[in-house]
């Protein structure tokens, strides 16, 4: 049967039921001493979701007996302790169901001692109701402390991710605090191949039922995380498991829900799959009355190291002291071993180890002083099995413009003088010949001409009548004479 208990009730009466199980006959002695016992609780009034497991805390004086529950609520345990303080834990998945699971799964101390449990109500068959339970401590039947634990709702709330450096240890670390500590949100839903994911599954109530190899679905509360790879191959079946499979579950005090670690290099995934995670609480689960189910995405990205380029090509341009810097999708705080090396006469190297920053960049500086200006060399990617070429910048040499001595040039111009021949006619011409050269010259009248018509006289000049045409005759006549 379900566990209903009435959500309000008389304090009083419950406590009388309690003290009147567990009351012995007191002696005069026993009862001094019973005077002088105290007990406490930590917390008066305790907190916690349907399904989720309770921490109840206990200061006693001496040994003692608890009573979580009653009769009216259709649950009541019994417990006897020690002295001093005991931490119980109450699972309010599996309380109640001793047909299933045995008492020490019920409630049992992560601090102190539990000499004895028993549960004086009938079985039930589902997790506890929502309800407030009371609770009390006393010794030799007499009560010495009252408190209150609430069952409340549950919900499902969400899936997010964080991603982790491969090198980080996840062993050890059981506590949102500790799997905050080296993680960080992913860049673009994206995660490097090989390095951890981190999925928190935020959903209250789960804790009672949940253990890992029951994360298929197929346990009695039937809670499920399911991988599907979105983008299959052509014309093949995608990539599937459950978190039944993956590295680990972590369930801490300081967080609602659970984590799952995930190794991106084992499942079957690799670089370039992308996957959607689904928790799902099925309607047939005792946690639900229907179908709940919340999902996250994420992608995988090869593990890619880039060094910047600042030369011709593929080259590495260095000199004196250098900042070598990068890009990266590796995981912030992932660890980069870079070096310098050169098996050339004489060898060098100089090793490195940087951390990837938050915003997957990297950075580490390198003396070249001491190399020669055009030496080659490699800076190499240890953990990458990678080479890039480098080379120290050559040294620019200043030459001075050459100097021109120009001699002074005298120069000598001759003239030289051309004499010209002049040469008198029959006709009483003189001609002298063009240009200082001499050709023969001859003038012969043309039928029909002036020349003719004027007896053989003078060809007129233009420009000249025939007076003027005597007077140059006489004037040429007069030069040669000159010259002869």
């Amino acid at each position: 049967m379900s566990a209903r208990p009435p959500k309000y009730r008389t304090v009083a009466v419950v406590t009388l039921l309690l003290a009147a199980a567990v009351a012995p006959s007191l002696g005069t002695g026993s009862a001094a001493a019973t005077a002088a016992s105290s007990a406490s609780f930590e917390k008066t009034v305790v907190y916690e979701q349907r399904g989720d497991v309770a921490n109840i805390t206990i200061q006693t004086s001496q040994a003692a007996t608890v009573n979580l529950g009653s009769a009216e609520d259709s649950f009541w345990m019994q417990l006897q302790v020690g002295k001093g303080t005991t931490r119980l834990r109450l699972n309010t998945y599996k309380a109640g169901e001793s047909t299933k699971y045995p008492l020490s799964e019920m409630v049992w101390a992560s601090k102190g001692s539990i000499q004895s449990r028993t549960l004086r109500t009938a079985p039930i068959d589902a997790p506890l109701d929502t309800a407030e339970y009371q609770m009390n401590v006393t010794i030799q039947g007499q009560e010495r402390a009252l408190g209150t634990f609430v069952v409340k709702e549950r919900s499902t709330n969400g899936v997010t991710a964080r991603i982790a450096p491969r090198q980080v240890s996840m062993t050890e670390r059981n506590s949102k605090a500790a799997l905050q500590e080296v993680s960080v949100p992913p860049w673009n839903e994206s995660v490097a191949h090989d390095d951890w994911l981190l999925l928190h599954v935020n959903a209250t109530g789960v804790r009672g039922a949940l253990k890992r190899p029951r994360l298929d679905g197929d346990g009695e509360a039937a809670l499920r995380v399911d991988f599907a790879q979105t983008n299959p191959p052509m014309n093949g079946d995608g990539n599937e498991f459950t978190g039944a499979s993956v590295e680990r579950l972590v369930t801490g005090n300081d967080h609602e829900g659970f984590y799952l670690v995930v190794d991106t290099g084992d499942e079957g995934i690799e670089p370039g799959d992308r996957y959607r995670v689904s928790f799902v609480v099925p309607a047939k689960s005792p946690l639900a009355e229907k179908r709940e189910n919340v999902s996250t995405e994420f992608r995988v990205a090869e593990r890619r190291v880039n060094v910047a380029r600042n030369g011709p090509g593929e080259k590495v341009i260095v000199e004196d002291e250098t900042a070598i810097t990068g890009k990266t999708t590796l995981t912030p705080g992932t660890t980069i071993n870079i070096s310098a090396r050169d098996t050339g006469t004489p060898p060098f190297l100089y090793p490195r180890t940087v951390t990837v920053g938050k915003d997957r960049t990297f950075q580490t500086t390198f003396d070249f002083s001491e190399l020669e200006p055009g030496r080659n060399f490699e800076i190499r990617l240890v953990d990458q099995k990678r080479t890039i070429p480098a080379m120290v910048a050559k040294k620019e040499t200043t030459t001075p413009p050459p100097t021109t001595t120009t001699a002074a040039i005298t120069t000598t111009t001759t003239v030289t003088t051309t004499a010209t021949t002049t040469t008198t006619t029959a006709e009483g011409l003189t001609q002298a010949a063009m240009r200082g050269t001499e050709r023969p010259l001859s003038q012969q009248a043309e039928k029909g001409s002036a020349d003719e018509e004027d007896n053989g006289g003078l060809v007129p000049v233009p420009g000249f009548g025939a007076s003027a045409g005597v007077v140059a005759a006489l004037a040429a006549a007069l030069l040669a004479t000159r010259r002869s």
